[in-house]
């Protein structure tokens, strides 16, 4: 074995395969280091420090040999970082096989995956572990029975007290709803969780109103065996919250691995799950790479969420990692959401996954009064029928408010953030940069979103009026108009400039105004839900609109009481649209076919993959031109952004953006990845010029 010159090398297996975090695409492969005497302890899974042109770089030891695969002089690994296998061989497969999907390198997965090491945190819970151990080792089994006062009785013969309170647990165990009552398939899924024969059992369920997620999710982990390990993922870190209550009320341990807490706790929490000092944990998008020993159970809440779409390359969606780690660790996959994806009905129509159904119920138990403000109720208020906020809905809260909070959710936040000419309709624009301009109070000018700038005589570039509408109603506008109709009820906003509001701040007998995604979660729910602006939202410029608003509305009612116990849900919208006419009906299937069947017409996801092409405009063209892409491959563009969105020119200096859009069948999805990942490598070897930025499934391609 040749090496560089000046220093010694172990005698056994001194070779290292190293997988290299952070380097270029086309350097995205193993290489092969000298192992010396003072990094002997090195082993797979391990940090370890390297030279790498000229730097120091960070990397992660695949293996160890007795031989290297080539005939170059072999550089030394120059330190051994840390001793914990922080990348078990399951974990290091599984980001292999997300940077495949995802048309990424490994090691920008590696980067996901692990946390900054924080050595005092390290230091700290290495003496944790040492004290545990000290402590498991001095209680012998006699010092167990010493520690039993006179009188008390052995685990092999339970006393009295003991019995009783067996029985008491039973009761509560019998009076608390467990897994598989109402869904059916779930408790077989969870007999199977772990199992390392068989097919691996794979699952979504489309929860009723009624039925809290975090009540499933703990009841699936409290079935687990004590040995198995289970990982949650949600959005949000409040729903991680409410989840870790309802867990911690139970007496189930759990850490939390968030992105928020500070770099010592989180790595310190990270290393407690590495060693297997807990086997739950519950994390939103950072968490998913959390490497659970014996994980048994993965269970996603809200995939189509977009809070779980990694905005850093390789851009993975969670509900890939899960999927990679399902093949991968033989885990059982559960998805839980208040309403139907689009994704996940094509996994389950393609036999992946299972559809659990509840057991048939009355209306008034699973779900709230649901009632759209159809034209009869409009018809029979008058003119006031017409009005954002008709009779019907302040009827609503007035009743809700005598039981309960009310919640009212609203699409936007702010003021008035959207107006436009009175006359034509055309949304009111900045003429310095064509920003969208908004009404920031009841009787102040209008206010550019981008540039600041006041405009105070604002004339229509169109037909030159100066008379302007509202588009969008706000929260604040709308918390001011149900301020003067309900003056004696406690009122709170969340979302947008005010901020997330606790779940313990929501006021007993008060009223909540939300945005979507914002709305707090009181503990014995909300009595009525008002849904304004129903129209507005599905009116959003994406293909996606109606069902994004069904999941954000969905997400509401799930935070209703249930009809035999008052709660109510008004929709004030267009009830002919079938969107809204879907929350109405228990169930359906008839929207979730329209779309479907709406999707494959018109060849967009799911029944087709896309991949999006974004950069200056040479080296988008650049890069189509040199890729050789499989065939049959559709490309739209490359089509200049400054075109599309049109506001203001591009600084100068800097390169016009163009956009574009490849769209393949799915059965081949992986000839395209494997194409684009072999074009950025390729383009990343000769170092051409120009930003590009690759990304299979956006969120947003049409």
């Amino acid at each position: 074995m040749r090496t560089t010159s000046g220093f010694d090398v172990v005698e056994d297996r001194p070779v290292a395969s190293v997988r290299l975090i952070g380097v270029l695409p086309h350097l995205d492969r193993p290489f092969e280091y000298a192992v010396t005497p003072d990094t002997a302890a090195a082993g797979p899974g391990m940090r370890v420090r390297v030279r790498f042109s000229g730097r120091d770089t960070e990397g992660i030891v695949l293996a160890r040999s007795e031989r290297p695969t080539t005939d170059r002089p072999l550089a030394p690994l120059t330190r051994l970082v840390s001793e914990d296998v922080v990348v078990p061989p399951a974990m290091m497969r599984v980001c292999e096989d997300v940077a495949q999907r995802c048309a990424g390198t490994v090691g920008d997965v590696l980067r996901l995956a692990l946390p900054p090491r924080h050595a005092r945190a390290e230091k700290n819970d290495r003496a944790a572990e040492e004290a545990e151990a000290v402590a498991a080792e001095a209680a012998t089994p006699g010092e167990e029975a010493e520690e039993q006062g006179p009188g008390e009785q052995g685990p092999e013969e339970p006393g009295a007290a003991e019995a009783g309170e067996s029985a008491d647990r039973a009761d509560v165990a019998a009076a608390q709803p467990r897994p598989g009552g109402r869904y059916r398939g779930l408790l077989a899924l969870l007999s199977r969780a772990g199992s390392p024969t068989g097919p691996v059992p794979r699952a979504t369920i489309t929860l009723d109103p009624a039925d809290s997620w975090t009540t499933v999710a703990a009841d699936a982990i409290a079935a687990l065996d004590s040995a198995q390990g289970a990982l949650v993922i949600a959005p949000d870190q409040r729903d991680v919250a409410r989840l870790s209550r309802v867990l911690t009320e139970r007496g189930i341990d759990h850490e939390i691995l968030a992105g928020t807490e500070g770099p010592e706790k989180r790595y310190r929490t990270f290393r407690r799950i590495l060693r297997g000092a807990t086997r739950v944990v519950l994390g939103n998008r950072s968490a998913a790479f959390a490497p659970v020993k014996d994980l048994a159970l993965a269970i996603c809440w809200d995939s189509a969420d977009d809070l779980l779409e990694e905005p850093r390359a390789p851009y993975p969606h969670m509900r890939t990692v899960l999927q990679c780690r399902s093949h991968e660790e033989r885990c059982a996959l559960l998805f839980l959401a208040a309403s139907d994806a689009v994704p996940l009905r094509a996994l389950v129509d393609s036999g992946y996954l299972a559809r659990l159904d509840p057991e048939p119920a009355p209306l008034n138990q699973v779900r709230p009064r649901i009632v759209a403000m159809d034209e009869y109720l409009r018809e029979r208020e008058g003119p006031s029928g017409r009005s954002r906020l008709p009779r019907e809905a302040l009827r609503v809260i007035r009743t809700g408010l005598e039981q309960g909070p009310v919640l009212v959710q609203v699409p936007r936040s702010g003021y008035v953030p959207a107006v436009a000419c009175t006359f034509c309709g055309t949304r009111c624009r900045c003429p310095r940069c064509a920003g969208p301009l908004l009404l920031a109070g009841g009787d102040g000018p209008l206010h550019c979103t981008v540039c600041g700038r006041r405009e105070d005589g604002y004339r229509c570039p169109e037909c030159h009026r100066t008379q302007v509408r509202a588009m969008v109603i706000g929260s604040t506008r709308t918390a001011e108009e149900l301020r003067r109709a309900f003056p004696e009820a406690p009122l709170r906003i969340a979302g947008g400039a005010h901020g997330p509001l606790a779940d313990q701040d929501v006021p007993e007998r008060g009223i909540v105004v939300a945005t979507p995604g914002a709305e707090p979660a009181p503990q014995d729910r909300y009595a009525a839900c008002l849904l304004l602006d129903a129209d507005a939202m599905l009116a959003r410029a994406a293909y996606d609109a109606d069902v994004e608003s069904v999941r954000r509305w969905s997400n509401a009612i799930a935070l209703v009481r249930s009809a035999e116990h008052g709660g109510e849900v008004l929709v004030v919208g267009t009830a002919t649209l079938p969107a809204i006419r879907h929350l109405v009906a228990h169930r359906s299937e008839v929207f979730w076919e329209r779309v479907l069947a709406d999707r494959q017409e018109l060849d967009l996801p799911p029944f087709s993959r896309t991949a999006e092409v974004v950069g200056a405009r040479d080296a988008c063209r650049a890069f189509l031109e040199s890729t050789p892409l499989p065939d049959g491959t559709d490309v739209f563009g490359p089509v200049d952004l400054d075109a599309q969105t049109g506001p203001a020119p591009a600084a100068p200096g800097t390169a016009e953006r163009a956009r574009a859009v490849l769209r393949l069948e799915p059965r081949r999805s992986r000839e395209l990845a494997d194409a684009l990942r072999a074009g950025v490598a390729s383009r990343s070897a000769r170092k051409a010029p120009g930003s590009l930025r690759v990304r299979l499934d956006p969120p947003s391609v049409f």
